[in-house]
C-alpha cells in the first residue's frame, strides 16, 4: 500500500531531528485520555494509514512520527467516547531517547515538510497467531527491551518503543481498518492493547482501540 507522507527537519541547538506527517490530515481519527485507558476511535481509512505510519515507526529509528489527532470530530456514527480529539500522538524507537519536554520547541523550528510517498504491506503486519505467541514471550521476560514507553506532555502522548514493539502491535490497528460490519447487525469492533500482554513498561496506560459501523 501507498502512505503520503511529509518529511520535516528541525533543530534544537546541535541535535537535527527528522519528523514525519501524513500528507493529508487523519480526520477520521481521535484520542483520548481516560485513565487507566487511552482511547483511539477511528475508521477504515483512518486506521490504514495509522497501521501504515505505525509500520514505519518499526523501521525509522531516527525520526519521529507525528499524527495531529487534536481537534478531530469523531468519525460518524461512533461510540462518542471521545468527545473531541484530545490529545496527538508521536511515534519514536527507543533509541532516539527524545525527550517530550523539547517537543513544543522542535515544532516550532519545523521547516514547510517535503512530499514523498512510501510503501507498506500488510502482509508484514504479524498475524494474531504470531501476535499471541510475542505476547506470551514478551509476558514471561522480564526485560522491558520490547515494550513502549509512555509519556503525556503538552496534549501529546508519546510512545516510544523497538521494532518488535511497534510490529507486533500493528496488528491491533490493522484489525480495525480490515473489519467488515454486518449491514445488518449494526455495532462496532474493537481490540485491546493490553498492560498485562506485555506491551508497556510499568506504569503505563493500555490502548482501546474502537471502530463503529
Amino acid at each position: 500500500m501507498k502512505l503520503r507522507i511529509r518529511v520535516h527537519q528541525g533543530r534544537l541547538g546541535a541535535d537535527q531531528f527528522r519528523v514525519i506527517r501524513p500528507a493529508r490530515p487523519v480526520t477520521g481519527a481521535v484520542l483520548g485520555d481516560h485513565n487507566p485507558w487511552f482511547f483511539l476511535e477511528l475508521n477504515a481509512d483512518a486506521a490504514f494509514t495509522v497501521t501504515g505510519l505505525w509500520m514505519l515507526a518499526a523501521r525509522s529509528r531516527h525520526t519521529l512520527i507525528h499524527l495531529p489527532l487534536r481537534g478531530n470530530t469523531p468519525p460518524t456514527p461512533s461510540l462518542t467516547t471521545v468527545n473531541t480529539g484530545e490529545l496527538d500522538m508521536v511515534l519514536s524507537h527507543r533509541d532516539l531517547q527524545f525527550a517530550p519536554h523539547r517537543w513544543k520547541d522542535l515544532r516550532r523550528r519545523l521547516d514547510a515538510g517535503a512530499p514523498q510517498t512510501v510503501s507498506w504491506n500488510p502482509h508484514d503486519v504479524p498475524t494474531w497467531d504470531e501476535v499471541h505467541e510475542l505476547n506470551r514471550h514478551a509476558h514471561r521476560r522480564s526485560s522491558h527491551r520490547d515494550r513502549f514507553h509512555q509519556h503525556l506532555h503538552g496534549h501529546t502522548l508519546f510512545m516510544a518503543g523497538n521494532a518488535a514493539a511497534f510490529r507486533r502491535t500493528a496488528r491491533y490497528v490493522l484489525d480495525m481498518a480490515l473489519w467488515r460490519p454486518d449491514p445488518d447487525r449494526p455495532g462496532y469492533h474493537s481490540a485491546t492493547v493490553h498492560p498485562a500482554d506485555g506491551h508497556f513498561a510499568t506504569d503505563c496506560q493500555g490502548m482501546y482501540l474502537m471502530r463503529w459501523q
